[in-house]
């Protein structure tokens, strides 16, 4: 019987960020209530986490813990709800899965869906977004969306849900959100408009009555200036607003009660306040916080009411759960994730909440020597580590050119810095002709 051991790299050191095979390049991140989806640059689409309603797609409803292949090419857009995500093909098509309870998919029924199922069939779809239990989609400029509409957060004029994608608003549309009982929309003159539930002031109109048909709330009245992002969040709604030449600043409306505004209070705001003035670029609206992109790259979050920088440069996307736990994208096309974990959310083979940042896409790497296997099915490995106090996962595959994502995690342990010496025990099938091993640091300290 052969057994074949490989340990990524042994005698030698990989650096954060460095590796020496061709690493996924990350595209997009979306965060759904307890669970992500990750696009990649090949147009393949991944998932990971609560898999309860069949968010996933993976024809399961079995939590994942390390990101697991949906579809493999062809996806250009992601959105992932509460528990139900969206998928947009390059053939202009929209794609669904998950809770299905008040017709979010957009199938005509109530039926949860554990695997994608196609939703639209003569194309034309350019925009998609996932509320908690309702779906908002762009089709050329027309608004189209489905599900629970409690609060007119459809802005039909009425409290009925839509099971079947209906047309919404007919022209003018160009971005969307959908929150969590609201959402929010721009025309393409620059003006913002809102519907849907404003117990906190979350459309920002200055009233806390509740809109069942679209508003406008901001009117654009120049040319040189604009809304340049939406995002309707779980209470609060943000914006950005301005010109590339007199600056992009940042918006919010709402409860505010974890100062998830950035205003320096945690004053209820029925209307518009202004907390940032210059340099946004994207912003994330979650459940009392939210993220804001700096165009130089930098990524801001808000804590103790004011906005504070957690990431300083190279950052060119990022995601907000309503979990609070934040995802961002490097200029080097790797993914980073920190905050609760419990559902393996964060994709890094654990159910531990990360009090870091740490990288799941593609995973950190170190220096391995003196390879052994002893009694027959334990791993043990020595070796150097450059990179602090943190923990090992052992991944395990049958086959060297699986893709490091689908690799199996079999053994976990603390590590500290400096030399080490650990034995995985009963990681070695003696059954398999052959097996390949991949050791992987996590929460780097």
């Amino acid at each position: 019987m052969k057994t074949i051991l490989k340990l990524s790299l042994c005698l030698c050191v990989l650096l954060p960020g460095v590796s020496s095979q061709a690493a996924p390049t990350v595209t997009q991140v979306a965060a759904g209530l307890h669970h992500t989806l990750v696009l990649e640059s090949d147009g393949s689409l991944w998932a990971m986490g609560n898999n309860g309603a069949g968010q996933l797609g993976d024809g399961t409803t079995t939590d994942r813990h390390v990101p697991t292949l949906i579809v493999r090419s062809n996806v250009v857009a992601i959105a992932a709800g509460e528990y139900h995500s969206l998928f947009l093909t390059s053939d202009g098509n929209l794609w669904a899965m998950g809770g299905n309870a008040n017709g979010e998919l957009g199938d005509g029924t109530t039926t949860d869906q554990h695997s994608p199922e196609q939703i639209t069939f003569t194309g034309g779809v350019t925009a998609i977004s996932a509320g908690a239990l309702h779906s908002l989609f762009l089709k050329g400029n027309a608004l189209w969306g489905m599900g629970w509409n409690g609060y007119g957060q459809l802005g039909t004029g009425n409290s009925v849900d839509v099971h079947g994608a209906s047309q919404l608003v007919s022209s003018n549309v160009y971005l969307i959100s959908a929150g969590y009982e609201h959402s929010l929309y721009e025309t393409t003159d620059g003006s913002l408009w809102a519907m849907g539930q404003n117990m906190f002031g979350e459309l920002g109109d200055g009233t806390q009555n509740t809109q069942y048909t679209p508003e406008e709330v901001l009117t654009n009245h120049s040319v040189f200036s604009g809304v340049y992002a939406i995002s309707a969040g779980f209470v609060d709604s943000l914006y950005l607003y301005g010109s590339f030449v007199l600056g992009v600043g940042v918006w919010g409306m709402g409860y505010n009660y974890a100062g998830e505004l950035g205003d320096g209070t945690t004053t209820e705001r029925n209307s518009p306040v202004e907390t940032v003035s210059s340099g946004g670029s994207a912003v994330a609206c979650g459940f009392g916080v939210s993220l804001l992109l700096k165009s130089d790259g930098s990524l801001w979050q808000t804590e103790n009411d004011v906005w504070t920088e957690i990431v300083s440069s190279n950052v060119t996307a990022m995601a907000l759960g309503y979990d609070g736990r934040v995802l961002y994208i490097q200029s080097d096309g790797s993914l980073w994730g920190m905050g609760n974990n419990y559902y393996g959310q964060l994709g890094d083979g654990t159910t531990n909440n990360a009090a870091q940042f740490e990288r799941i896409i593609p995973p950190l790497q170190f220096a391995v020597t003196n390879l052994a296997v002893s009694a027959g099915t334990n791993l043990v490995f020595s070796g150097l580590n450059e990179f602090g106090v943190g923990s090992t996962i052992i991944l395990s595959s049958t086959n060297v050119a699986t893709p490091l994502i689908q690799w199996r995690p079999v053994w976990t342990n603390g590590i500290g810095p400096g030399a080490f010496s650990l034995t995985a025990t009963n990681v070695v099938d003696p059954v398999l002709p052959q097996q390949f091993f991949r050791l992987k640091l996590l929460q780097v300290q």
